[in-house]
């Protein structure tokens, strides 16, 4: 039994990873102060240790970019991707490098009208208006479990996540979400992780 989401509703591909607190706050010291004063309330420990554990995981992509580490995290829910942008640090630490693949754990909100840096694809449920990722390998230590799952998302969602991360990269105007855990739910909507193109 959940007690942070609706046990309702289940992922196809769980996750199945459990939550590294000394990553979670590496990321948490990086939120400017009021916000980290709010997040054990926003978002408790145990909210994103389920999501870590219960949440439908998916590819992600390190995407070619100057200057800054961006990922693109796919849903099938959407069948679209969000632009998640990282600190240098993170891309330092993880050794990454474009086409690195990653894994994505993701929840959902419905609601009627898609968020602005977000939009159905082809193939969308049409269920939901906005994704919530959560980028595995910056959360949990469990590296085998990650692989694993990595192992069996098809060839075809790996090119798929590529692409419309591409495509979304190169639209004018573009905005990117903070790829940090506490705030990577907010759709993209400003500076200071707009593209410099």
């Amino acid at each position: 039994m959940s007690k942070y989401h609706d046990d309702n509703s289940y992922a196809s591909d769980p996750g199945g990873v459990s939550l590294s607190r000394s990553k979670l706050m590496t990321f948490k010291k990086e939120l400017p102060f009021f916000m980290r004063l709010f997040s054990r309330i926003r978002h408790p420990e145990g909210l994103l240790a389920e999501h870590l554990r219960l949440g439908d995981s998916r590819a992600a992509m390190v995407m070619p970019t100057s200057g800054k580490l961006v990922i693109a995290a796919y849903t099938d829910e959407l069948n679209c991707v969000a632009l998640l942008a990282f600190p240098d640090r993170v891309a330092h630490q993880y050794k990454l490098t474009p086409g690195d693949r990653l894994l994505t754990v993701n929840t959902y909100s419905r609601g009627s009208n898609v968020v602005p840096d977000l939009e159905h694809g082809e193939y969308s449920h049409r269920r939901y208006n906005n994704f919530f990722p959560l980028i595995a390998e910056f959360l949990s230590e469990d590296n085998l479990s990650i692989e694993h799952r990595k192992a069996q998302i098809s060839e075809e969602e790996w090119v798929a996540t590529y692409v419309k991360g591409e495509e979304k990269l190169n639209r004018e105007g573009q905005f990117l979400r903070n790829g940090n855990p506490y705030l990577s739910q907010i759709p993209a909507s400003g500076d200071p992780f707009k593209l410099g193109r």
